[in-house]
């Protein structure tokens, strides 16, 4: 049931639901749900969404509503009961040390749960404007925007440029696929081998039946966003296909 729901940017909302304990309590940051958006005949699929947060008897997401699926949920008022399958998919190996955080635009929707738990030392979110950037409370936070609305202007890579990479012992990554390859493109192999990316695709069942969410894997094959993933060491995707295909 929907207990708590806020548009926090314009077309960009924070749906809170109460769920059973204790079925999320141990979904580690990363994972994932699927959503019955609607009890209507469509969607036909549930919708994935990262998990943003959760607690004993909840769990957040945030979104954009992009398409009818988004759209439909955005206008579900607290009260209505929704069906959702989860926690699915692996999430962060949550390894000790400092952490570095990378995200853009709403790449970061998934990254509260992430902070909260580990050693997060910095965040750098990146978004085409102010009204697409995301905030996260209590975390130390650079942030650049391709207009200036917010922070420095010009692209993520940018930011890159300074930052010490031997500080941190794991670095997280999420966003459009152009942007993290080219935030990997950019780091030394000592960070790249410490980078674990949540990835995006369009995922249908949520459990690896379909094969609909294949990611292009390093040294050849596929791997399945929803079950291997979404949350993958970077060195195990082959980028330069993943980016051709999309």
């Amino acid at each position: 049931m929907i207990i708590e729901k806020e548009e926090i940017l314009p077309g960009v909302y924070r749906i809170k639901f109460e769920v059973p304990a204790p079925y999320f309590i141990e979904a580690q940051p990363g994972r994932f749900i699927q959503l019955e958006v609607s009890h209507d005949p469509f969607p036909v699929t549930r919708r994935p969404f990262t998990i943003s947060s959760v607690s004993e008897s909840s769990v957040e997401i945030v979104f954009e509503a992009v398409g009818r699926g988004t759209g439909i949920l955005a206008e579900a008022d607290a009260g209505r009961s929704l069906r959702l399958l989860g926690p699915l998919g692996s999430g962060y190996r949550l390894d000790p040390g400092k952490w570095l955080l990378i995200g853009g635009g709403l790449g970061a929707a998934g990254f509260p749960g992430l902070a909260a738990t580990v050693e997060c030392d910095l965040l750098l979110l990146g978004a085409s404007s102010q009204d697409k950037l995301l905030t996260i409370r209590e975390t130390e936070t650079v942030t650049i925007t391709e207009d200036g609305s917010s922070g420095r202007k010009g692209l993520i890579t940018d930011l890159l440029e300074t930052v010490h990479w031997e500080a941190f012992s794991s670095i997280a990554l999420c966003g459009p696929i152009p942007m993290m390859k080219a935030v990997i493109d950019m780091m030394p192999v000592a960070a790249r081998a410490i980078t674990q990316v949540s990835a995006e695709a369009r995922m249908g069942c949520g459990w690896g039946a379909c094969e609909g969410c294949s990611v292009p894997k390093a040294g050849g094959g596929f791997l399945k966003c929803c079950s291997d993933g979404p949350v993958f060491p970077a060195d195990s995707i082959d980028w330069e296909r993943w980016e051709g295909i999309h």
